[in-house]
């Protein structure tokens, strides 16, 4: 009697759970029309103003836009590219 009780119990509080989630996510007014699963790197957020960094394993090269928000996909697309000059000596005997 008490196991099944529980299980209620623990029934009722996912169900709770899952209709806040959906809620919530229903209230934000952002949506993810299609997404990747792409792998590894780390990730750096910031709060406020919103600031989004992060290094994955598929690049989604391009520029995605919507409303007033750009997100600038690849392998670190927005930042400058740096120019690094290689010096390979010519060595005669």
């Amino acid at each position: 009697m008490k196991r099944i009780r529980f299980l209620s119990l623990l029934l009722l509080v996912l169900a709770v759970a899952l209709l806040g989630i959906v809620s919530a996510s229903a209230l934000t007014g952002y949506s993810l029309d299609w997404w990747t699963v792409d792998g590894g790197g780390t990730t750096s957020s910031a709060g406020g103003s919103y600031s989004l960094g992060g290094t994955i394993g598929q690049p989604d090269a391009g520029t995605s836009t919507g409303g007033g928000y750009a997100l600038a996909g690849g392998f670190w697309g927005g930042g400058a590219a740096s120019a690094n000059s290689l010096f390979l000596p010519l060595i005669l005997r």
